[in-house]
């Protein structure tokens, strides 16, 4: 084999200079309204048409503001901040749904719970999205008060991609947030409720980041593509299942039907609808025994996951191989924070009785390498799916929340009607 030099002694390697562009801070406030109450929903209007520019969603984020008109305070839970107050959010444009993620505030704690450590909720989580360490206690909002929020969005596949997202499509995206109810999103130690009629949301604007190239760059870039614009990139969708306070087993049909489905994660939510209960970031373990997931019968993996109190340790080293990574000690998270991955009895009332139970399978069949290289998830187009899970005892009822992780391709053909197309 011939010697190489080092890459630290390789000299005509360096920095290049980018093709001349411009980029443009844009402000896009809501346009269906200026003030919004929990319970109902917003939309923002990327507009299409604007010609060589593109949209860096990773560098671009929702800002709105909160407005507490109930007479007690109100809190934002510590795991998913402001991020609680997001039910549903999608991607629409030419009368295709590019995006559609229900419980995004759940799938949010939860990814929350698996990267975030205790330093970020305290510091860049807090001041971003009024996350904390103390999950139960979160970030405070007085009566008659307000606070300001500013959310990347995250777990979106625009911004999961590597590329920018082309602006020059037929028609406009339009991204629709469904704000959930004020007892979902919030901790209240309050007598009552609160309303959501005194939970305002105003004003709310999607604060953009566009680059603009000049026409010379332009051209050869359309060139070199021939006039179609490829992403790929990861989305999720969400199944719900209700898990009844009998039952010490399930089969949920979730119909994940995808060409590359390269994960599920799961957890059992108990509390909805209570003021006091930490709804979205609240997971039961459940009394796990076991679980696998279905492709028309066949098991994924096909040995199943065990788990139980005294093996914690490998539903999240299965959890961990759905991230590829488990052997990555920056990989830190906060499942187990307290010491509360397994908490018998749960009632998400406090920190000491919230469980943070989460679970997860990996059926990406090589592990990649990097944003770019390659997917391997399962194919289950026109497959029946469904994870089925065993509990060694009875456990109070429960929704059984999953979410596949797969890999979608958005595609902009310039030459055609010059409209995003979606495959799954």
């Amino acid at each position: 084999m011939s010697e190489v030099m080092s890459q630290v002694l390789d000299y005509s390697r360096m920095k290049k200079r980018a093709a001349s562009s411009v980029a443009e801070r844009v402000i896009l406030a809501s346009s269906n309204g200026n003030s919004f109450t929990c319970s109902q929903v917003a939309e923002i209007q990327i507009p299409g048409n604007q010609m060589s520019t593109f949209m860096d969603w990773q560098s671009s984020y929702l800002k709105f503001t909160i407005n507490n008109n109930d007479g007690d305070a109100i809190v934002v839970p510590g795991t998913g901040g402001a991020y609680n107050l997001i039910k549903k959010i999608e991607v629409l444009s030419s009368g295709q749904t590019l995006v559609s993620i229900d419980n995004y505030n759940k799938l949010v704690c939860a990814l929350s719970d698996m990267q975030h450590d205790i330093n970020y909720r305290d510091n860049n989580g807090s001041l971003l999205a009024g996350m904390n360490s103390d999950g139960y206690a979160g970030t405070s909002i007085a009566a008659a008060g307000k606070k300001t929020f500013c959310l990347p969005l995250a777990a979106l596949p625009m911004t999961g991609a590597s590329k920018y997202w082309p602006l020059f499509s037929r028609d406009s995206l339009r991204v629709r947030i469904s704000f959930d109810s004020a007892v979902n999103a919030f901790i209240s130690a309050a007598a009552a409720d609160p309303l959501d009629s005194e939970v305002v949301i105003n004003p709310i604007e999607l604060v953009a980041l566009n680059v603009k190239l000049n026409e010379t760059a332009m051209m050869a870039l359309n060139q070199a593509v021939g006039g179609v614009y490829t992403i790929v990139s990861s989305d999720y969708r969400n199944a719900t299942e209700s898990i009844s306070a009998t039952q010490t087993s399930a089969i949920a049909n979730v119909a994940f039907s995808f060409t590359s489905l390269d994960r599920v994660i799961f957890g059992f939510y108990p509390d909805q609808g209570i003021l006091d209960a930490d709804t979205n970031a609240g997971r039961q373990f459940h009394n796990m025994e076991q679980y696998s997931f279905k492709v028309n019968g066949k098991n994924f993996p096909q040995r199943v996951i065990n788990c139980s109190e005294t093996n914690l340790s490998e539903p999240v080293a299965e959890l961990l191989n759905s991230s590829n990574a488990l052997v990555d000690l920056h990989h830190v998270g906060g499942l187990n924070r307290d010491g509360k991955y397994f908490v018998d009895g749960p009632t998400n009332s406090s920190n000491a009785t919230t469980c943070h139970a989460l679970f997860g399978i990996n059926l990406e069949q090589v592990r990649e390498h990097g944003v770019e290289s390659l997917y391997s998830g399962v194919s289950t187009l026109g497959s029946v799916t469904q994870l089925d899970v065993k509990f060694s005892a009875v456990e109070a009822a429960a929704d059984l929340q999953a979410w596949a992780q797969y890999t979608a391709t958005y595609q902009l053909d310039t030459n055609a009607n010059n409209t995003w197309v979606m495959a799954q």
